[in-house]
């Protein structure tokens, strides 16, 4: 399996649009074959950061979920509004 996490820091102005974007990703991305685990969480002790955790079957399942134009359009969005660092294990 593979486990994306996703850390985001995004400002107060920016934050509400993020999360819209971030919840509708979520909500395609579960939809697909191979998407074991997606979800989106907040810091408890600073509002401007979020991580948005992923876990997928295998590098195929996550190569075509990245591949999904929802996937291209939903990503291109968030990157204009946030500043966002990828990890990625596999385990």
């Amino acid at each position: 399996m593979i486990r994306l996490n996703v850390f985001v820091r995004v400002d107060e102005a920016r934050r509400a649009r993020f999360l819209e974007i971030a919840c509708k990703l979520t909500e395609c991305s579960l939809k697909e074959e191979g998407c074991v685990a997606y979800d989106i969480f907040e810091s408890a002790t600073r509002r401007d950061v979020l991580m948005i955790c992923e876990t997928w079957r295998d590098a195929e399942a996550l190569s075509a979920h990245e591949k999904m134009p929802y996937f291209v359009d939903y990503v291109a969005q968030m990157h204009a509004l946030g500043e966002m660092k990828l990890e990625k294990f596999s385990f």
